[in-house]
């Protein structure tokens, strides 16, 4: 209904003297709603406008009059009969309560309309962290959501860090990082408010870790609750799965689109294409391999893509200071995310700059030779020992790279596509297609160093399967003089036909390559090993320092001979036994930019070898606020190790994993 001109002339008259509640109701009666809620509006009259804005069908403005009125419960009432299918509805009232001081209410609103930025940052002015890190995880913005996952584990309420603990584990999980996910998911199961959640989100890591039995245990603990659960981990894990990609709005990690901004092309093959990208995850630019082959294949090319993924997955769980990291792996989609190293490979150096210095080489051999011995321990063949897996970091540190990628070289070809390119470095028994072991990956090793040390591989062809076979690779000295006999006599054991004559193991190899001098010089001949310094004596020489003494033994630093850097050495009494040695293990796995690295462990179990830090060992009460912001998150991560005291570095503080003398 319209009003008349007379109704107008009221309205008006009653607005010019004050009587704005009899002018609103005037307005009522003849239909003009909206100028009624104006004039309620001027006299503070919150309460009568807002049944009017209702019957206007704006539900922003009635969730403003509501909240004007002082009635939130009726606002949040309004806000709920708003469907997922009106955003700009939603949009609007959510921008109502943001208005009217109400974020957190506000976000809510903005989480319904699928605006999770917005969302988060709303969360964010109401101090609301967990939230917030829930909807940066939907936004896509991960590595923001992992940090404030973080803070709440070091710094937030018992109930925020199950939660948050439960929350980061789920999402390192998706992200193909089932070890940390692991460790965070038994942490927040500790809390009754998590467990089952916990419980449930842990089966999938353990079976990605291989520990069947663990997961076999978990959900039986599950099924005592639930009894309608599968029996199989593998079906409830399936089941997990699909209920999560129903359920959830929130993008997978491993969306590409998402979470890297594609630089370069770095390199391409066979089996995939390598681009510098930008993780934002990690904050760091990283190397992002794309396979061509395999995801989607079926029978044996499905089955070598397998046997890739898994063994590139266990080597990237080695983490081994010469071994390329991998970060995440999404083997669906065919994505690994390796440690960007930008300083080339062995191949691109040899053919820039020509062979190695003798020193250079020594200490090349050496890092690949820990490499590959941390791998065998595990029950890794690497299959593709060459200069062009060899890579460099930016400190010009060795490590190897593309385990497994020997799986995917040849399948779907003849043999002879299959070995181009990679035949150079095979030995017999990996040509002929009998068992291949550690021994294959020494034999590979020595060609590689044979090549890094005279410039060329040593069969040139044209018929390198017959050269491998049946044919005796020359000297390195005869093509190198001032290359020594100890040279010549480990390639020559290295590149023995028959597998039982060559070395028993990287350890073996390692050992006779100590020997190897670190200058060039024509007359240097192959010399026995020089004498081990007695414990007595080594403490007074210029390059090893006693520390004191720990329980089991005694520390001290010491010059290490192969990179030139000072290492922290505990010496123990007794030989570290089977439980010890997977303790320091793990304590090795667990490095980091705030935790001590352990190096290695000797061959006689005596020594161990640490990272050394400049700072003095200090208790953790000792801890400024800040320093204990960046150590709670390292300790949180590694519930089951004791971590006591820390040392400040230029980088920051670091827990020791060394013991502290006493």
């Amino acid at each position: 209904m319209s009003l008349s001109s007379n109704d107008g002339d009221v309205i008006e008259y009653l607005v010019a003297h004050g009587a704005y509640v009899e002018a609103a109701r005037v307005c009522v009666e003849r239909g003009d709603l909206a100028r009624a809620v104006q004039l309620y509006e001027r006299v503070w009259r919150f309460a009568d406008a807002l049944p009017l804005a209702e019957r206007l069908g704006d539900p922003a403005l009635a969730v403003r009059l509501a909240l004007d009125a002082n009635l939130p419960a009726r606002a949040l009432e309004i806000a709920a009969t708003i469907g997922a299918d009106a955003p700009e509805a939603l949009r609007a009232v959510g921008e109502a309560f943001a208005y009217r001081g109400r974020p957190f209410e506000s976000a809510r609103v903005f989480e319904r309309a699928l605006e999770w930025a917005r969302a988060a940052d709303l969360y964010r002015r109401a101090g609301a962290p967990l939230d917030e890190a829930r909807a940066r995880e939907a936004a896509g913005q991960l590595r923001e959501a992992g940090l404030l996952y973080e803070r709440l584990i070091a710094q937030g309420a018992e109930t925020e860090v199950a939660a948050a603990r439960l929350a980061l584990g789920r999402l390192l999980a998706r992200l193909g990082r089932p070890e940390e996910a692991a460790r965070l998911l038994q942490a927040a199961a500790r809390h009754a408010a998590a467990r089952t959640a916990a419980l449930r989100a842990l089966c999938a890591p353990l079976l990605a870790l291989g520990l069947r039995g663990a997961a076999v245990e978990v959900l039986a603990r599950l099924r005592r609750d639930t009894p309608s659960l599968p029996a199989s981990p593998d079906q409830f894990v399936a089941l997990e799965e699909a209920e999560l990609a129903a359920t959830s709005r929130a993008p997978r990690g491993a969306d590409g689109a998402r979470r890297f901004r594609i630089g370069k092309l770095l390199g391409a093959g066979a089996t995939g294409r390598v681009y510098l990208a930008d993780d934002t995850l990690l904050g760091q630019p990283v190397a992002l391999k794309l396979l061509t082959v395999g995801a989607a294949a079926s029978g044996p090319e499905r089955q070598a893509y397998l046997r890739y993924a898994r063994e590139a997955e266990a080597a990237g769980r080695l983490r081994h200071p010469n071994i390329v990291a991998l970060h995440d792996t999404d083997p669906a989609l065919g994505l690994f995310v390796f440690e960007l190293m930008p300083g080339g490979t062995l191949a691109e150096r040899v053919d820039a700059e020509g062979p190695l210095s003798v020193a250079h080489a020594r200490r090349l051999a050496l890092d690949l030779l820990a490499a590959l011995g941390a791998a065998h321990e595990r029950g890794i063949v690497h299959r593709d020992v060459k200069p062009p897996n060899v890579f460099y970091d930016a400190a010009g540190n060795a490590k190897l790279g593309d385990f497994g990628a020997a799986h995917l070289a040849d399948f779907g070809q003849t043999q002879t596509g299959g070995f181009f390119g990679t035949v150079a470095y095979m030995a017999p028994e990996q040509i002929t297609g009998g068992a291949i072991g550690v021994a294959a990956d020494l034999y590979a090793l020595g060609v590689t160093l044979f090549q890094a040390l005279t410039g060329r591989p040593p069969f040139l062809g044209p018929d390198l399967v017959a050269q491998h076979l049946g044919e005796a690779p020359p000297t390195a000295s005869s093509l190198r003089p001032e290359l020594s006999r100890a040279h010549d006599d480990v390639l020559a054991r290295a590149l023995a036909k028959a597998p039982q004559d060559r070395f028993g193991s990287a350890a073996e190899m390692t050992a006779a390559i100590a020997a190897w001098p670190t200058e060039a010089a024509a007359s240097v001949v192959a010399a026995a090993p020089a004498p081990v310094v007695p414990l007595e004596d080594a403490a007074i020489a210029d390059d090893v320092r006693e520390l004191g003494v720990t329980a089991r033994g005694r520390l001290l630093t010491r010059r290490d001979p192969r990179t030139a850097r000072l290492v922290l050495v505990e010496q123990r009494t007794l030989p570290v036994d089977d439980a010890a040695l997977a303790d320091v293990r793990r304590r090795a796995a667990a490095g980091g930019p705030h935790v001590q690295r352990v190096l290695r462990v000797s061959d006689d179990r005596r020594e161990i070898w640490y990272e050394a830090l400049d700072g003095a060992p200090l208790s953790f009460d000792a801890a400024t606020t800040a320093e204990r912001a960046q150590l709670e998150p390292a300790r949180a991560a590694l519930p089951d190790l004791a971590l006591t005291h820390f040392a400040r570095t230029e980088g920051g503080p670091v827990w020791l994993l060394a013991p502290v003398p006493d």
